[in-house]
């Protein structure tokens, strides 16, 4: 989401925040919406609407891309120029700050669902599950409502109550908070070459780490060695019959064996759709 030129930006951030919640109490007097019945999620987009203002002198969409372009983007500005069309057909904003008589949050807030087989595949041993969040972010409550469907445990981590967690999902993507972003390290043991696919060439999905443990005689393992080559993906290979380590950690994994090879990765997708997560976390394979 690339930033619109430099405007004129203000520097009296309490003024700022008080003249955008007066526009937001506002509006729905004025339009013939309704505001959002959550508070809190008021309070949320309020404070993004502050940021964006502060950062780029306009008070911008929290849930809709820059072009760049400032007269496209023009229709960004909340109230957008998109929030009376979506509230006729859907009950709400994207962002869901504005909504309509019939708006039931129950609904609004239910993922789409997968349209992928949901198989677990049989060689994800483990899944460890992050995902950064706000409260007031949509598309972060459907990812957790999905995650919750499915009986995966995560952590969730509200970037704006952690700053250190706001700085890493600002370097992940581009500088913005861009949320939900999930982070999955997991271990899958012995895979096929068409569930190695299936994870790691994951659409919109980038890989932070790749861990193969493996034996040098395994066929398996050279097997997995040369696919990963073939398809360009970076990894580093640990023989684990020279690294007394890596053997203790295959074994803890697999129940005692030292079943090779056993991949140690690291996954992260920001706004996933339902199918690119499922896929990601090894819940399914594309048709």
């Amino acid at each position: 989401m690339p930033s619109n030129p430099s405007l004129s930006r203000p520097t009296d951030r309490a003024r700022v925040e008080a003249r955008l919640r007066k526009m937001v109490e506002r509006w729905p007097r004025v339009s013939g919406c309704l505001l959002q019945p959550d508070p809190t999620i008021v309070e949320g987009i309020l404070q993004a609407l502050v940021r964006s203002t502060m950062q780029h002198g306009l008070g911008y969409c929290p849930c809709r891309d820059l072009t760049g372009d400032p007269v496209v983007d023009r229709a960004n500005i909340c109230p957008c120029a998109h929030h009376a069309q979506e509230i006729a057909a859907q009950g709400h904003c994207r962002c869901q700050l504005f909504v309509s008589a019939a708006y039931d949050p129950a609904i609004a807030y239910r993922p789409e669902p997968a349209t992928i087989q949901q198989r677990p595949l049989r060689s994800v041993r483990h899944r460890w599950v992050t995902v950064y969040t706000t409260h007031w972010c949509y598309l972060s409550r459907r990812t957790k409502a999905l995650l919750d469907t499915l009986g995966i445990p995560y952590e969730d981590v509200n970037i704006e109550q952690d700053p250190e967690a706001a700085q890493r999902v600002e370097a992940w993507n581009g500088g913005f908070r861009s949320v939900p972003t999930v982070v999955a390290r997991m271990v899958i043991t012995e895979p096929t070459t068409s569930e190695l696919a299936t994870v790691l060439q994951t659409p919109s999905a980038l890989l932070d780490a790749l861990c193969v443990n493996v034996t040098q005689w395994c066929a398996l393992s050279r097997r997995t060695l040369a696919w990963l080559r073939e398809n360009g993906v970076p990894h580093v290979s640990v023989d684990i019959e020279q690294d007394p380590e890596a053997a203790r950690r295959v074994s803890e994994w697999n129940r005692g064996y030292q079943s090779v090879p056993t991949l140690d990765l690291t996954l992260r997708i920001t706004e996933p759709t339902s199918d690119e997560l499922v896929r990601m976390l090894g819940l399914g394979m594309p048709r």
